[in-house]
This record gives C-alpha cells, structure tokens and sequence, in this order.
C-alpha cells in the first residue's frame, strides 16, 4: 500500500492539535481539505483514526497505535527533501506584477520572518500559471480562481488569502472629490476609466461582473503605456475616475484623491500551490495563512462590501468547517 504523505501530514497535524481548525491552520488549509485528507486515509487504511466530538477529535486505539509510525514517515519524506538540497531552495512566486497586491502581501509577511526567501516571476495572470506549477517551474501563484476559463487542475491546492478593496482615483479638481466616499451609482453617467481595457482574464472578468452589477460603464478610449501613464491623466488630463487596488503603491507626488467605494467592491487573491510542498513553500504558506488571519486580510461584511456570486462561493467554502 502506498500513502499519502499529504494525507498522513494531515493526520499527524490533526493529532498534534487535537482541533480541526488549528491543524487546518497550521498546514494553511481549511478545514474541509483537512477533513478530506483524513477520511481518505481513514479509507486507505480501512480504520477510524479519530473520534469526532463537536469541540474535539480524540485518537481512537488504531490511532494512537498508527502515530508514531506516522511521525517517523513525515520525518523520513522531510529528510528525502532536504537531502535533496530542496529545502534551503526559496519558493518560486508568480507574483503578476509587482505593484499589485501580491507584492504588498510578501512585505507583511516578510516583516513576521525576515529571513524568508522567495524567488519572484512576474506573469501574465493566474489562468496562464495553472500549466507551470503544474509542470513545477514555479512552486506558488496569486490570483482569482473563479472566471478562469478552465478548472485549476486536482494536482494544485488553493487557499483565499486576501479580500483586496478597491479604490477610485480622481484629481482633485473632479466634481466628485469632495466627496468622503463614492457610491458605484454615482458613475453611472460617465463610467470608469480603464485605457485600453486589458490585463489578466480574471480581472476583467471581475470588472464586469462589478459594472453590470451596478449598471456602471467601462470607457476604455484613449492609450496608456503604463499605471504612471493612467495616473498622469486621471490628474492631469480630461477628468476621469479610474479604479486601483487599495495595496498599490501610488504615486503620492500627483496628489490624487483616493477614496473608497460603498458599498466597497473586493477583490479575491487566493495562493494556489501545487500539492506535495517541500518544507520551504509550506513554511511561507502558513505565514500567510497567520498574517492573513491577524491583519483580518479576509473580512467580509455583506452589507458594506461586494462580491461576485462566484467568489461568495469560494468564501464560503473557504469557512466550512469538518
């Protein structure tokens, strides 16, 4: 018989702790994944391992006498790794572009462990890193699973770690600047402004989704080189409303006002990673995993924020519980 190392990590963990939730958490899953793992092992072995209370699970007989066993096989899986020289190797990261939200995430978590060491690729959105972290070229990306155009293969894992708000960036001068807040129903006469309408399926996507919902237009005339470009004309140029990730560094010498939406749209970064990770990426994982959980990187409040049916659904099932 073979195991799972996957499935046995998810035991061990689940011992150790003595909690769904925490042994989830620890292993940057939820606790569905978890759950899943450990009935399938359960099944493999054809014995229960655990006994399920609704605040607990206790080690049955079969488990305890299966654990130190366990123990010795994760230990032997790790020692493979390292003796591979993988395990001093940094992750590669599929970051998109590093002005996006990914990069703000990396610098949070950097400050919880200074000495974490990645390798960063800048892509072209997460529907075209599904085939290298497959393949292995690359070990972790960011992105919106939902409105991929195809299904994340069952060989990658994904977990939501961010709820991105979004922003609305005008010049000062604009008539809606002096507002606090911007309602989407006050662009519905001259829409958001994003020049020549491009970047990853997923995002424009999302925006769609965003400008139907709220009967706002998109106005893609006019040519952008680049976000200096975009920002240069909102502040500069004819007067327009364009749309930024709260996590972006702006450029704070245009003076552009920035100011939130409501009800304020999010946008959903998950970590996708293929499955059987080297202590290295597992390492990262469960950082982002605690920092997005401290920082509240996730909060969603249904009478204030927006989400696509879709991505309600991913955060839905992020939060079930095993």
């Amino acid at each position: 018989m073979d195991l799972d190392t996957a499935q046995v990590r998810a035991f061990v963990a689940t011992a150790d702790h003595g909690h769904f939730g925490r042994a989830a958490e620890s292993l940057f899953l939820t606790q569905q994944a978890l759950s899943k793992r450990v009935r399938k092992l359960e099944d493999a072995l054809s014995v229960q391992l655990f006994r399920r209370t609704n605040r607990s699970v206790e080690l049955t007989a079969d488990g305890d006498r299966f654990l130190p066993h366990a123990r010795e096989l994760i230990r032997a899986a790790d020692a493979a790794v390292a003796a591979m020289g993988l395990q001093d190797r940094p992750p590669r990261l599929d970051v998109i572009d590093p002005r996006l939200s990914p990069m703000y995430m990396l610098r949070r978590i950097a400050q919880r462990d200074p000495a974490l060491a990645v390798e960063r690729v800048a892509g072209r959105g997460l529907a075209n890193a599904l085939d290298p972290l497959v393949r292995g070229e690359i070990d972790l990306a960011f992105g919106r699973v939902a409105d991929l155009g195809r299904e994340v293969p069952a060989e990658l894992e994904h977990r939501l770690v961010r709820l991105e708000p979004l922003v609305a960036l005008l010049a000062p001068e604009h008539p809606l600047a002096h507002n606090d807040v911007l309602k989407l129903s006050d662009l519905r006469h001259e829409g958001i402004w994003i020049p020549q309408l491009g970047g990853p399926v997923e995002w424009l996507s999302y925006l769609q989704r965003l400008c139907k919902e709220f009967d706002v237009p998109i106005d893609d005339s006019g040519v952008s080189y680049d976000l200096r470009h975009t920002l240069e004309q909102t502040r500069y140029g004819k007067q327009r409303v364009t749309l930024a990730g709260a996590d972006m560094d702006l450029a704070s010498d245009l003076n552009l006002r920035v100011l939130p939406f409501e009800p304020s749209p999010l946008f959903p970064w998950s970590v996708v990673w293929r499955r059987g990770e080297g202590p290295a990426l597992r390492r990262l994982l469960a950082l982002a995993g605690r920092t997005s959980h401290e920082e509240g990187w996730c909060a969603y409040d249904p009478d204030r924020s927006w989400l696509p049916d879709d991505d309600l659904k991913q955060l839905g099932a992020g939060r079930t519980s095993a």
